[in-house]
């Protein structure tokens, strides 16, 4: 299996993480103001999802730690080593599964779904799928070291030949 190449991947992830700050921080900003986002579709669901004891774990919006996570995978991005892969792939699947749980609870505590919290779930499943493919593709290997955009996840370039030179 050929993978996209590690610029191509760190790439999406920072656009992908950039999408997901500005949604994490709407949300953050319409709570810290007394309100709720506003529903694109109509409804009342972001409110009804605002207003739940489940919006806040200590006192704090939900928001904020998706702000973080988010932070947190674009600073990824910005790295071509193993740390930023397996930091990256440990953020978004911590993202992923508390995406998960959250969605359980619009579903079947609340009973009502914030479209802009459906969005920030897809976006970590987006992270979750391009950092597990980053991790899987180019664990151990040495960007430093010759590892081009050509290249394959050992550092070989599938087009260089060693035979005649």
């Amino acid at each position: 299996m050929r993978f996209p190449s590690e610029a191509n991947l760190r790439r999406a992830i920072a656009f992908v993480a950039a999408l997901g700050i500005g949604v994490a921080t709407y949300i953050a900003i319409a709570d810290s103001g007394g309100g709720s986002p506003t529903c694109l579709a109509g409804g009342h669901g972001c409110a009804t999802v605002a207003a739940s004891s489940y919006s806040h774990i200590a006192g704090i919006n939900i928001a904020i730690f998706g702000i973080v996570g988010y932070i947190l995978l674009l600073t990824s991005a910005f790295f071509a080593n193993d740390y930023a892969r397996l930091g990256g792939f440990a953020v978004a699947l911590g993202g992923f599964g508390f995406s998960i749980y959250l969605t359980y609870l619009e579903i079947f505590k609340i009973e009502a779904i914030c479209q802009w919290c459906v969005g920030s779930a897809v976006l970590m499943t987006i992270q979750f799928l391009l950092n597990a493919t980053r991790l899987l593709g180019y664990a151990g290997t040495d960007a430093g070291a010759g590892a081009g955009a050509d290249s394959e996840p050992d550092g070989r370039n599938p087009e260089a030949s060693t035979v005649g030179g």
